[in-house]
């Protein structure tokens, strides 16, 4: 699969297992550890701007503070992105989601294939993985917390219904 689809099918399994989820199920923490659904869903949105950060360096942006905090204190930097988002309503989280998504699906487009699976080409990261396996991480970590959902939803399917995955 190449690295294009598999953004897309990582952006369409979240839709996937937010379809028809209640407005009133969003909050019930025990999704993750002590996490919601929208704090899930907080959660990937900041990955999503991480990965827009990182995409912009190759499009001749300079590494932001925010890219930096990601990668220089991931918890910290976890923990602070879901609190930031906590009073926000479902909808604007998830709305949220979607814009960051189609960005970096927009970004990605604009970078060459070969430039992509090319490594060294992320100086700011502390591994010397190409753009490719950065985006195929990413990919990895939605689809743990897409399965983390999809468990949740089975576990309260008096309250959130049946997840469609």
């Amino acid at each position: 699969m190449n690295v294009t689809d598999m953004l897309e099918q990582s952006h369409l399994q979240v839709i996937q297992v937010l379809d028809d989820l209640p407005e009133v199920a969003w909050d019930i923490p025990g999704a993750y550890d002590d996490w919601s659904v929208k704090d899930i869903i907080a959660h990937l949105a900041s990955y999503e701007r991480v990965l827009i950060n990182a995409l912009n360096t190759f499009l001749g942006a300079e590494p932001t503070p925010y890219l930096h905090k990601f990668i220089s204190d991931p918890a910290a930097f976890d923990t602070a992105e879901v609190e930031v988002r906590k009073y926000q309503t479902p909808q604007h989280v998830e709305d949220e989601y979607q814009e960051l998504q189609v960005q970096s699906s927009a970004l990605l487009a604009r970078i060459p294939a070969d430039i992509v699976w090319q490594t060294g080409t992320m100086p700011w990261s502390r591994t010397h993985q190409c753009l490719a396996d950065f985006i195929q991480t990413m990919c990895e970590h939605t689809r743990e917390h897409c399965a983390q959902i999809v468990q949740f939803r089975a576990t309260h399917a008096d309250v959130t219904g049946p997840a469609e995955v």
